[in-house]
């Protein structure tokens, strides 16, 4: 995916910081950079009510979470580290320039995370923002897809793939659906492997799908459940 220093994470949708961290921690690599969206206290783009976001509370964790790991030294006024690109605003009025740069200077996002507005049309324009941006081989994250509060995402992903979008559904897990290029969707399923518990079709696509715990249970649809009964 290219060299470190031209390539970086990304997350729509960052509230306060705890997945953006922790996707930080977990799959940033050294000289990378890491850029998170999010309208924060501009809650008139918060069409839905989401999420409340908040700049400071999300700075704050950015200062303790850098503090507790070693080598991650804060560096900006906020002592967030300069490796960490704050963009405040309506995601879905920005263009990829406004993300990743553009001519010489552009990046691409290897693993973008959507988890934006969840209304239909707030899903479809992120998805399509994140596909602008992303490396041909990167991977994108849509969070809540099952969640029952908010259908507007399995929606919106609906309409991003039935209008001709590039990236298709290779796993389902943890509430997420993960995207890639459809040549790399293939090894991608055989990665995941391992940690899955069937093969299912989302919108046509074959997708692994990951144990996922509690959920099942409760659902009534793990081996657990089905012995029980």
């Amino acid at each position: 995916l290219g060299t470190a220093e031209r390539t970086a994470l990304c997350e729509i949708g960052v509230y306060h910081g705890r997945s953006f961290l922790a996707l930080t921690a977990l799959r940033r690599r050294e000289e990378e950079r890491c850029i998170a969206i999010d309208c924060f206290e501009e809650q008139d783009f918060n069409v839905d009510e989401s999420g409340r976001g908040n700049l400071r509370k999300f700075t704050k964790n950015c200062r303790k979470f850098c503090a507790d790991v070693d080598g991650w030294t804060p560096t900006d006024e906020n002592g967030v580290p300069s490796f960490i690109k704050v963009i405040q605003g309506n995601s879905t009025d920005l263009k990829p320039s406004d993300v990743v740069g553009d001519g010489a200077d552009a990046i691409d996002v290897r693993m973008f995370s959507v988890d934006g507005s969840h209304t239909a049309e707030c899903t479809l324009a992120d998805l399509r923002l994140a596909e602008s941006c992303s490396h041909a081989h990167g991977v994108i994250i849509l969070d809540d897809c099952f969640n029952p509060d908010w259908p507007g995402c399995i929606s919106g992903l609906g309409q991003y793939l039935a209008q001709g979008g590039t990236r298709v559904p290779f796993c389902i897990g943890h509430n997420k659906v993960f995207l890639s290029a459809v040549e790399d969707a293939p090894a991608f399923r055989r990665a995941f492997a391992t940690s899955a518990r069937k093969n299912a079709h989302l919108f046509g696509h074959e997708c692994v799908v990951l144990k996922h715990g509690w959920i099942a249970t409760f659902h009534a649809n793990d081996d657990v459940a089905v012995r029980a009964v």
